[in-house]
This record gives structure tokens, C-alpha cells and sequence, in this order.
């Protein structure tokens, strides 16, 4: 009979958690760069779509990246509970994300 282990090698768990980093990090430069993009649009056009565009997809692709790793980095050192991380961060995180969809419907209806 195969016998799973309960917990990982802590190796194993290290190198899982390096990956889940990378992964997030790569992502978040990855919406950082998109929005840089459309700011960049914003300040040759002065337009105020752009301007939102780039604010939305900031929220929607960086904020919440961000939340979460300085969540985890604040929580490890303060000790955080795990309420912080099953209900305040996830809903902090939908509400930034809402914000961000806000100004992406907003940048399409606006008037110019």
C-alpha cells in the first residue's frame, strides 16, 4: 500500500513557496509593465480613458499581489491570526479589485 506523507519535507515546502514567489512576482511586474503602458498613454494623449485604464489594470493586476505578499511578510513578524489571512485579506483584496474594474468600465463610458 502507498503511503502518502502528512506534512512536506521542509525542503520541498521552501521550494514550493520560492516557486509560489516567483510566480506572483513575475505576474505582478507583468501588470505593472501593462499599466505602465497605458499611463505612458495617458501622458502622450492626455487622455482621461487612459489615465483610468491604467489605474484599473493597476488595481487589478498589482494591488493585490502587492496586499498578499506584505500580508504574509507583516503577518509572519506580527503573528498574525488566521482570520487576517481567510477573511480581511481576501476581502480587501476583492474590494481593490472592484475599484479597479470600476475605472476600467469607467475609462470605457467616459466622454471626451
Amino acid at each position: 500500500m502507498l503511503q502518502l506523507p502528512l506534512q512536506f519535507d521542509s525542503v520541498q515546502g521552501y521550494a514550493g513557496y520560492l516557486i509560489l514567489l516567483a510566480v506572483t512576482l513575475g505576474a505582478m511586474m507583468l501588470g505593472l509593465f501593462i499599466a505602465f503602458q497605458a499611463y505612458r498613454g495617458y501622458r502622450r494623449n492626455r487622455s482621461r480613458r487612459m489615465l483610468f485604464l491604467a489605474l484599473g489594470l493597476g488595481f487589478l493586476t498589482v494591488v493585490p499581489f502587492a496586499l498578499s505578499l506584505v500580508a504574509t511578510f507583516v503577518g509572519q513578524r506580527l503573528g498574525f491570526g488566521p482570520r487576517v489571512y481567510t477573511y480581511w485579506l481576501p476581502i480587501t483584496t476583492r474590494l481593490v479589485e472592484i475599484c479597479g474594474l470600476g475605472c476600467i468600465l469607467y475609462s470605457l463610458n467616459i466622454r471626451q
